[in-house]
């Protein structure tokens, strides 16, 4: 059957709000226990609404069964973003409540769930480790008992696991933040942890600690000697995931020569460069959660390693042999690899992949590093992919300002059953990534999809700033938000534009949170786009910088300069104050329970463009906090936004929505 010819935009597709919000789970934190070879991970699913919960499969009987029924929600809200919600012990997994900021000693056979720390919701856990001999762990606690960002206090402290009543100490304090703390498998009275302080994030400057504890009793008491990342501010150095391999060996990841690389150290040695040569690659991201695991020590043989990395935009993976310090390339057919954990099946090593490309949803695998084939073991996506529906995106490299390379990724529209008239050209979301220390990689991305298939051309823009391509180009950032981001993001759609794949009367700028913020400044300090769409994003910068909490506290003097003392320099980069520069329709999604970008950034921009009789609207929901979990706030987000663009762009998509447009007899004028 031919296709049939309709107008971009109005393409009907199977890709709709609820395919997206029913098929789809969000899985994380994946743990393996190496003696009974049960599953442990975290899950966010259609049935929870929200709820993140603990799920368990049995390796004997292939049954998996949630830890945590409800009220039990499990997740932390440590520097807001949480991550490493849980961590295993021998028969017991040791959870975060958010319902009562509680940690929770959870057993595996009865799922009954005991306090480990006192009622007091003013105390948050995170980045829980359990000790060998399973009498106490370590994690990070953040105290909120004065609530304002400059008084929270961030620590390690033990809990203790064999008393009856709950028992918390502190055990390192004085940093900021502190993250990762590790066990010495074979030396288990040493640890190791990364603490850091402002105005540094974990991605500008951090320091890695060699701890001894000394036991006796009840009584732990620690000793940490400092191993790189001293005070020195002029040698910047980014070291993150610090972990003991089984003949204790600690490795880490450093980006001292650019590139985010592993390092190794045995106590009384030299740290050494695991490779021969730097390699020009990103063995990690950005460290916004903890709990990140990009790399991990073979069972079998302790100085191999499994590791993934990216290079120009794509993920590897690799063997790494620490004595002859080589790397071997491991054959895989994905294109984003999330997560790294080694594993055994009988005599075999394995690898505990989360892995996803453009067409295919993140799964977890089984890979065999023998016979270099892999099972899978769960998918985010119970859904087949629909044939014909999903846009393969093409990596961009384009010149942007001062002849310098940008980069992004272009996804055409896709449709097999649409074809659109002929002599027009698709309309054009450019995507501007949240952070902004951050980037697009090339999973299948559902929202994206959403309007590919519809007839909506996007390009998801990694601008200056953006992870994965080393330090110096996460450096064109440093004081230039607002500048760098903001000519990339215009440089792309110019791009296309001249490259005759776009409209160039129908470009809209789309944004969450620091992406929110890019896209407000597009729309006030340029006059590139028609429209735009901002997901809680940014309008003030001198309120961000007021109102914010302590994870972030300090972040926009890197990235804009020293509050207040650059007050001037955050007024004149902030679209608020320059709303009577924005000549385009703009719309806000706002969660009202956010504290990162609190409700107050839109309400002011909504205020301002309403006055000067622009197309606005605005999309409270009050469930919500940063970013959007449940389902009918996810649906409504993505129809909204279709639904806003189509009457700004004159086409009616097949599903929309009624929205309140304020000023709506304005549009086309």
């Amino acid at each position: 059957m031919a296709p049939t010819v309709a107008p971009y935009g109005e393409w009907k597709s199977p890709i709709d709000v609820t395919f997206i919000t029913s098929s789809t789970a969000t899985q994380s934190n994946l743990r393996k226990n190496e003696t009974t070879g049960d599953l442990f991970w975290a899950e966010i699913n259609k049935d929870t609404n929200g709820r993140q919960t603990i799920q368990h499969r049995s390796n004997a009987t292939g049954i998996t069964t949630e830890l945590t029924p409800e009220p039990f929600i499990a997740r932390t809200r440590v520097h807001e973003y949480g991550g490493a919600v849980f961590s295993l012990g021998s028969d017991f997994v040791v959870s975060s409540n958010d319902a009562d900021c509680r940690l929770y000693k959870i057993d595996v056979a009865t799922k009954e769930a005991t306090p480990l720390t006192p009622e007091n919701k003013d105390w948050r856990y995170a980045d829980v480790e359990v000790h060998p001999s399973e009498k106490f762990l370590i994690c990070v606690r953040e105290d909120h008992t004065v609530d304002t960002p400059q008084t929270v206090v961030n620590t390690l402290v033990i809990v203790r696991l064999d008393t009856k009543e709950p028992n918390v100490e502190v055990l390192v304090e004085g940093a900021d933040f502190y993250s990762a703390p590790r066990f010495n498998p074979i030396q288990p009275t040493e640890f190791a942890y990364y603490s850091w302080n402002h105005p540094f994030m974990t991605w500008d400057h951090t320091q890695l600690y060699y701890g001894h504890l000394e036991i006796s009793g009840e009584k732990v008491k620690v000793a940490s000697q400092i191993l790189l990342g001293g005070a020195d501010k002029t040698q910047e150095e980014s070291i993150n995931q610090p972990r003991f391999a089984a003949d204790g060996t600690l490795y880490f990841i450093n980006d001292k020569t650019g590139f985010w690389n592993l390092y190794s150290y045995k106590a009384g040695k030299e740290v050494q460069l695991v490779l021969q040569e730097p390699l020009q690659a990103e063995f990690q991201g950005p460290a916004w959660v903890f709990g990140a695991r990009s790399y991990y020590p073979l069972k079998s043989d302790p100085t191999k390693i499994a590791a993934s990395y990216i290079k120009d935009g794509l993920s590897h993976l690799a063997i790494i042999d620490t004595k002859t310090k080589t790397l071997k390339e491991v054959p895989l057919d994905f294109q984003v690899i999330t997560s790294v954990y080694a594993s055994t099946s009988g005599q075999d090593d394995t690898l505990l992949l989360g892995v996803g490309s453009y067409n295919v949803p993140f799964q977890t695998i089984n890979y065999n590093l023998r016979t270099n084939q892999y099972d899978i073991i769960m998918k985010s996506s119970a859904a087949e992919v629909p044939n014909g529906f999903v846009s393969n995106p093409e990596p961009l490299t384009f010149k942007t300002t001062g002849n310098l390379d940008a980069y992004a990724l272009y996804y055409p529209p896709t449709n097999a059953d649409y074809v659109a008239p002929e002599g027009t050209l698709p309309p054009l979301r450019v995507l501007s990534h949240g952070g902004p220390t951050g980037a697009f990689e090339s999973n299948l991305n559902w929202n994206i999809n959403y309007f590919t298939s519809r007839g909506f051309g996007v390009v998801a823009v990694n601008y200056g700033g953006s992870t994965n391509y080393g330090r110096e180009y996460r450096s064109r950032l440093r004081t230039k938000w607002g500048i760098v981001d903001v000519d990339d993001c215009c440089n792309a759609a110019t791009y296309l534009v001249q490259r005759g794949d776009v409209d160039p009367e129908k470009l809209a700028i789309v944004g969450g949170s620091a992406g929110g913020y890019s896209t407000l400044a597009c729309l006030a300090f340029k006059d590139v786009f028609k429209a735009g769409v901002s997901h809680y994003g940014i309008g003030d910068l001198e309120t961000l910088a007021k109102d914010t909490h302590k994870f972030e506290l300090l972040y926009p003097e890197s990235l804009i300069g020293p509050y207040p003392a650059a007050k001037a320099l955050y007024r004149e980069r902030s679209p608020l104050y320059s709303a009577d520069k924005i000549t385009c329709a703009c719309a806000f999604f706002q969660g009202a329970k956010d504290k990162v970008v609190p409700p107050n950034q839109a309400e002011m921009m909504v205020s301002a463009l309403k006055e000067r009789g622009l197309p606005v609207a605005y999309v409270l929901f009050e469930e919500e906090a940063h970013g959007f979990r449940i389902p009918k706030n996810v649906k409504a987000a993505l129809q909204g936004e279709v639904t806003f663009l189509g009457r700004i762009f004159g086409f009616t998509p097949f599903d929309a929505v009624p929205i309140d447009i304020i000023n709506e007899d304005a549009i086309g004028k």
